[in-house]
């Protein structure tokens, strides 16, 4: 198989998470170029910044799912409750999806808040 048809026929990355004040496991998957653009603009306001609990929410709205399902946990309308969660519960899964989105530092993180790459956070 060549390197372009392994690529391309990559899944993303997810996580498997033990949130136990919900007693619950939750998949945190990766999302595509594609999804995170898309969270980025729907987050950016007029000035073009960036709302970080509404990043914080649509990340956790698109990269929930059922462990071994294609299906999603929350639906869009579960924002406002979401946002009324146990901090400590919903920042477990923040933290999930943003490492199965590839920002594994907390400076990729604050980076992805002000809409930077995290080439561009990098400090090499």
């Amino acid at each position: 198989m060549s390197i372009r048809d392994t690529i391309l026929k990559a899944g993303q990355r997810s996580e498997l998470v033990d949130v136990p004040f919900w007693d619950v496991k939750i998949e945190m998957r990766g999302q595509t170029v594609q999804q995170q653009y898309a969270i980025l603009d729907k987050v950016r306001d007029a000035d073009g910044e960036i709302d970080g609990m509404q990043l914080a929410l649509e990340t956790i709205l698109a990269c929930s799912y059922e462990p071994d399902t294609d299906d999603l946990v929350f639906d869009p309308a579960d924002k406002d409750s979401l946002s009324s969660a146990d901090s400590q519960s919903f920042n477990v899964l923040l933290r999930a999806a943003n490492r199965a989105a590839g920002f594994d530092s907390d400076q990729e993180v604050e980076g992805r808040l002000k809409g930077t790459s995290p080439d561009e956070t990098s400090t090499g």
